[in-house]
């Protein structure tokens, strides 16, 4: 049974690329697919933000 090396930097080289690559390509498609998507983020965010402050006048957290 042969040792597990690790790889060399020579067969590592690209690897960081394609994997950038495939996510901002599916970060690219999720905008492109629902361009509501961003209002939709950015309400849900005010909406949690809201019940939190709620919470916290209540004195309950």
């Amino acid at each position: 049974m042969r040792a597990l090396r690790p790889p060399s930097p020579r067969h590592q080289r690209g690897a960081a690329l394609i994997e950038y690559t495939v996510v901002a390509s599916l970060g690219v498609l999720v905008l492109v697919a629902e361009p509501n998507i961003v209002l939709e983020l950015i309400e849900s965010l005010r909406k949690a933000y809201q019940g939190f402050t709620y919470m916290l006048s209540m004195g309950i957290v």
